[in-house]
């Protein structure tokens, strides 16, 4: 049991997480895992550890994902448009201007990894970013409480009250307002959006897929007035091959020595072929190689190497071909 134990605190230690984070998903309460950390837990101790040996089993074979940065031409595109944003919320604030606000418009098709741009900038922005993913049908009131909550304001009130001390909050700070899927957005929505940034001086990004370009850039009814405020409009292509040489040979790693330059060239065009210049199905593709290319069975073959079998192996499991 005490190994146990000093395997939980080695694991908290080496992940970052908080043993609030690891009780909550091995849902149980966090005196509970305190209790069985100090010995003196007094229900089922034997049932308490199978649990956490459990928890630290599944952490142990986790999926191989892609989580660090590459800049490929959509990061590229989305951090120009939302440094421009910025430059604009920076002079408001330097020169205490109130004017129309400058909204961006960002336009791609799902999956080629606009998203992830968008999140690696609030990451990397020193100023304030609100992010907001916004769902179909959302209200303008249900925009106002969602802006609130990020602001971690009381979002229980009445809607005008709301929207006043949305305003207080953010008048003349670096504020950057990023909105994802925004083809869900009503114009209603949109322009309340607007009418904040216009009293604030804060920035607006509002990303979406093609639908959301059909929209603005059609400039019918409600829309015309809205196209008319955006200062860019930025459409977003799909991976191509010199982002997907630069993705896969990331995610191997050191790895990517172990390799022969034809056989890495192999793989590369015919993942290439196959994910269509979707960022989605490329990671999912690398993940499940690496699964597939780690199992026992596979393992003493290849020492963990993902080979064009496995990724063949991939794409038939994923039915992407």
């Amino acid at each position: 049991m005490d190994a146990l134990r000093r395997e939980l605190e080695s694991f908290v230690e080496n992940n970052g997480f908080s043993y609030s984070k690891v009780a909550k998903a091995m849902s149980i309460g966090t005196s509970t895992l305190s209790e069985f950390r100090k010995g003196n837990y007094k229900g089922d101790m034997n049932a308490l550890a199978e649990k956490v040996r459990a928890f630290l089993d599944r952490h142990r074979t986790t999926m191989k994902r892609i989580k660090f940065s590459a800049d490929t031409e959509v990061k590229k595109r989305v951090f120009y448009t939302i440094d421009m944003i910025q430059k604009y919320v920076a002079s408001n604030v330097k020169e205490r201007l109130l004017e129309s606000a400058k909204i961006a418009y960002i336009f791609g098709r799902a999956g080629i990894g606009k998203t992830h741009a968008l999140q690696e900038y609030v990451k990397s922005y020193k100023g304030r970013c609100i992010f907001i993913t916004a769902e179909n049908n959302i209200t303008d009131g249900t925009m106002i409480r969602k802006i609130a909550r990020e602001l971690k304001l009381d979002h229980h009130g009445r809607i005008e009250n709301l929207k006043e001390d949305i305003k207080d909050t953010l008048r003349f700070t670096e504020t950057i307002l990023i909105i994802d899927e925004g083809e869900h957005l009503k114009p209603k929505v949109i322009d309340i959006v607007r009418s904040i940034a216009d009293q604030t001086g804060i920035g607006v990004v509002i990303a979406g897929t093609e639908k959301l370009k059909q929209q603005i850039c059609s400039q019918r009814g409600e829309y015309e007035y809205l196209f008319s405020r955006a200062v860019i409009n930025m459409s977003l292509k799909d991976l191509d091959i010199k982002d997907i040489r630069l993705i896969v040979t990331k995610f191997l790693g050191s790895e990517v020595d172990l390799y022969e330059d034809k056989e890495i060239a192999e793989m590369i065009n015919y993942i290439n072929l196959t994910v269509k210049g979707s960022a989605r199905q490329l990671s999912n593709l690398l993940s499940l190689a690496s699964d597939i290319a780690s199992r026992p069975e596979n393992f003493e073959d290849t020492k963990g190497r993902i080979t064009i079998e496995y990724i063949k192996a991939a794409i038939t499991m994923l039915s992407i071909m």
